[in-house]
């Protein structure tokens, strides 16, 4: 009886024990966490502190990585010259220019100033908005989480529980490879227009199901915003972190981007950025897409964008793999002829891969993609082979530094020179913005039925200061048909095999004809 005793205590010691060590290791984890948190604060302070009282040198050109005698194939002088001249015209205001070659930062300079009328320049720290490049931040680090195993790019999206509703149940059958695609089967920039007059985006993508689908899922290209930004969801499902601090960790933090932020607040709190406008008027800072952080939410200076080109050329295989960064540079469908301007011409078999576009131009294939909201322009372009590309950010709608990309590529492919940003070709004038009104369920339904019927209803259309691309830009992306061709042939092999496990979606006739004139408010 005393033996069992005896043995019975100290069991229960060993219980104890056992329970009080679980204890410790606890609180010693939670402890963890919150210094993790404290350092990772502090090392995001810091650098934005000292950079913002170190005195900065607006031009720094071939200083970060001094190329070798002879190596050089980009005449930056002359490609200063010409940003100088750009910079007098009257459509711009401010612009931060950075061209990587050879894997190295090259050149980076900022241009004009940050307010029409001011006289604070932009450096290569001044902020700015990135708009639609914030869609390749999204797409890689899902990739991320694939390559940490955490998530399938062929898994069902909706198995993460998103806010995304499609039509006819397809949500059970797109994939989140389609998702970061643009190949969910709606028509280009659903609802954009009603996430510019304030509707909440989630709610906007639970009513998603009410248009049509313009194919099967994962069969024709349409881009998006509202529906893209269900990616955000996704990460923050996954990881169990708020989409920002869940970028800003896994990538922003290790590459280096300390300028780099995600919302409105960010932006407008930095003490170096530089404010929207449209000529050489001042516009407010708007929230809408700022709402949707996958598809729009990123600011960082032009230095930082220029860190993450590099990054995207496979120059940080540490936090960026090859193999990631094969699979999100794939071209995954063919987006057709652009009907932009000659920049656009210029560039053949244009297909989008993973928040990327994909394109050949003299025989080389490009990646790039390009950014626009209200008073921002953005854009990256680089050679994955040579490794060397440009990347451009400025607080103005002039679409003349599109063209600075071809005059940068053109010089590494030892090709004439050609003026694509158009200098010699007189300023013209401001182009009047239109917003297609919000249309009511009942509007709708008349609108199907008059259809139906034959009809050609008309949406209402108002003159308003737009949170989105020029009126050109969406007439094109309104009357752009869906291509069902993937780009090339492996291409498509690939895209077949990574969809086999979806179901195709019941195809229902085509949207009437306001639906798929809805505002494209981020169309590149």
């Amino acid at each position: 009886m005393k033996c069992r005793t005896i043995m019975t205590a100290v069991k229960n010691m060993r219980c104890n024990k056992r329970d009080y060590l679980k204890k410790k290791i606890a609180s010693l984890h939670k402890t963890a966490l919150k210094t993790g948190t404290l350092l990772t604060a502090f090392s995001c302070l810091v650098p934005s502190v000292v950079q913002a009282i170190e005195p900065v040198n607006n031009t720094v050109v071939q200083t970060l990585a001094p190329p070798e005698e002879g190596t050089s194939v980009i005449d930056y002088q002359k490609i200063d010259q010409r940003l100088n001249r750009l910079m007098s015209s009257q459509t711009m205001v401010g612009l931060g220019v950075v061209i990587i070659e050879n894997g190295r930062i090259r050149f980076v300079r900022g241009y004009g100033v940050r307010k029409s009328g001011g006289h604070e320049v932009v450096t290569p720290n001044t902020v700015f908005r990135w708009a639609s490049l914030s869609k390749g931040v999204a797409s890689t680090m899902v990739n991320l989480l694939a390559d940490q195993k955490r998530l399938s790019l062929d898994d069902i999206i909706s198995r993460y529980g998103t806010t995304l509703r499609l039509p006819d149940h397809a949500e059970q059958q797109a994939t989140i490879r389609m998702l970061l695609s643009q190949r969910l089967g709606l028509v280009h920039n659903a609802y954009d227009d009603r996430l510019e007059h304030g509707e909440d985006p989630a709610s906007l993508r639970q009513m998603l199901d009410q248009l049509h689908l313009s194919c099967s899922v994962g069969q024709c290209y349409g881009y998006q915003n509202v529906a893209f930004d269900t990616a955000h969801e996704i990460v923050e499902r996954v990881t169990g972190m708020s989409y920002a601090q869940a970028v800003r960790r896994y990538l922003f933090l290790p590459l280096g981007m300390y300028s780099a932020s995600i919302g409105r607040s960010a932006l407008v709190n930095s003490l170096d950025w530089a404010e929207p406008h449209t000529g050489q008027h001042t516009r407010e800072v708007k929230e809408n897409y700022y709402r949707i952080p996958a598809a729009g939410g990123v600011n960082s200076s032009i230095i930082d964008l220029g860190r993450w080109v590099r990054a995207q050329m496979g120059m940080e295989p540490e936090t960026l793999s090859h193999s990631l960064l094969n699979r999100i540079h794939q071209p995954q469908i063919n987006t057709g002829t652009w009907k932009g301007g000659p920049v656009d011409h210029a560039m053949d078999d244009a297909a989008y891969a993973m928040a990327f576009r994909v394109y050949h131009y003299r025989g080389h294939l490009m990646v790039g993609h390009r950014g626009a909201v209200s008073g921002y322009r953005s854009l990256l372009l680089f050679d994955p082979k040579l490794k060397s590309g440009v990347a451009a950010l400025w607080n103005s709608e002039s679409p003349r530094p599109t063209g600075l990309q071809l005059e940068v590529m053109d010089m590494l492919y030892h090709q004439p020179f050609h003026d694509w940003m158009e200098l010699d070709t007189p300023d013209l004038p401001p182009v009047e913005h239109h917003v297609s009104r919000p249309i009511s369920k009942a509007e709708r339904l008349r609108m199907e039925r008059h259809n139906a019927n034959g009809h050609h209803p008309v949406v209402a259309k108002k003159a308003v200061g737009k949170d989105a691309h020029s009126k050109n830009a969406h007439a094109v992306a309104a009357k752009s048909k869906p291509t069902k061709a993937p780009a090339h042939p492996a291409a498509a092999h690939k895209a077949a095999a990574s969809d086999k496990k979806a179901h195709p979606a019941v195809v229902k006739k085509a949207a009437p004809k306001p639906a798929a004139k809805e505002k494209a408010a981020h169309k590149k």
